[in-house]
């Protein structure tokens, strides 16, 4: 009678690892969305104190991330979306490198002069979101994770002067 009942009992825990596994895939899926501040952090180490907060960041601005990727989603027709993920595919399996990448799926949009208008503002506001996000995210992170983090506004112009002359 015990072996049985050690044998469900070791069934039972297999059924409820096994869940657990499946949902943690689900999640890591491609049906989640990334936040506002995954890109900034994502290959950094962080404590659980800091995750506590990077997810309060991410609570505070998840509406204004969501509003842009919808508008930017907007700007395209079912078409050049097609087209779109066709030429990133395309530049990935060539291996093409990401500048020349972004301006093969460019090309194969073929935006009007209208949406061209409409993303450069979106892209405009999505600029100045992450501005906020890296703002938020320095008062939380470390001096060393900040200098992994993007130079925004006057530093990132500043370099771009030094560089041209």
């Amino acid at each position: 009678m015990k072996t049985f009942r050690n044998l469900v009992c070791l069934t039972l825990m297999a059924a409820v690892a096994c869940s657990a596994v499946a949902d943690e895939k689900e999640k890591k899926g491609k049906g989640k969305k990334p936040t506002a501040t995954q890109r900034f952090v994502a290959k950094m180490e962080l404590t659980d104190e800091q995750k506590t907060l990077v997810a309060a960041i991410d609570k505070q601005f998840a509406e204004k991330f969501d509003a842009g990727r919808k508008t930017m989603d907007e700007i395209l027709t079912d078409d050049q979306k097609k087209a779109q993920r066709a030429a990133q595919k395309a530049a990935k399996e060539a291996g093409t490198n990401p500048q020349d990448a972004r301006k093969e799926v460019e090309a194969a949009l073929n935006l009007t002069d209208e949406q061209k208008a409409e993303r450069k503002t979106a892209q405009a506001d999505q600029k100045k979101l992450d501005v906020e996000v890296v703002a938020a995210l320095k008062k939380v992170l470390t001096a060393e994770q900040q200098e992994k983090l993007p130079k925004q506004g006057a530093e990132k112009g500043k370099r771009k002067k030094k560089n041209a002359a």
